[in-house]
């Protein structure tokens, strides 16, 4: 069964998203949209373009799961806007110049309570818990740990280089 939320471990998640300097967060996008079609009761849309265009469909992505999580529990605590905000601000970062511009790195904070919500919905929600959790890392997530570390890595390398010109 097919839970109604992109299911990742908040673990796989940092690692993927740090790792490849953000460009996980792509393709963790497209699941989640794909996941709420399939859900959807007969909308049909894009997962692909509002995965291209995520600045503007987060915020939606982030409320669908906070809206969700009131329905089934009575309440949220996930502050979809707030979460929207600070993903947005921190992948803004990726402007500045120097080391300032790496924090953008670490945008994938602000998904980490979104996706943590999301996982315990699918656990509610698929009585059986029948589904995978995708906690664990494969042999081609793990050429990317591998390869995307040593981008970081002279990423900063090349930062502190051209700091000290």
């Amino acid at each position: 069964m097919l839970p109604p939320f992109f299911a990742v471990s908040l673990r796989k998640l940092a690692v993927l998203s740090f790792c490849t300097m953000g460009l996980y967060h792509l393709y963790w996008f497209y699941a989640h949209w794909r996941h709420v079609r399939v859900w959807n009761e007969g909308r049909d849309f894009s997962s692909a373009r509002r995965t291209l265009l995520f600045f503007f469909f987060c915020y939606p992505l982030f409320r669908r799961v906070r809206v969700r999580d009131m329905l089934a529990n009575g309440r949220s605590r996930l502050q979809a806007g707030l979460f929207t905000l600070g993903y947005i601000a921190a992948n803004v970062l990726d402007i500045l110049p120097d080391l300032w511009g790496l924090l953008s790195i670490f945008s994938f904070v602000f998904l980490l309570p979104v996706q943590a919500c999301a996982n315990r919905l699918n656990e509610q929600m698929c009585a059986n818990g029948l589904f995978d959790r995708n906690e664990t890392l494969s042999v081609w997530n793990w050429i990317v740990v591998v390869f995307g570390s040593l981008l970081v890595v002279l990423s900063v390398v090349a930062a502190i280089y051209e700091m000290g010109k």
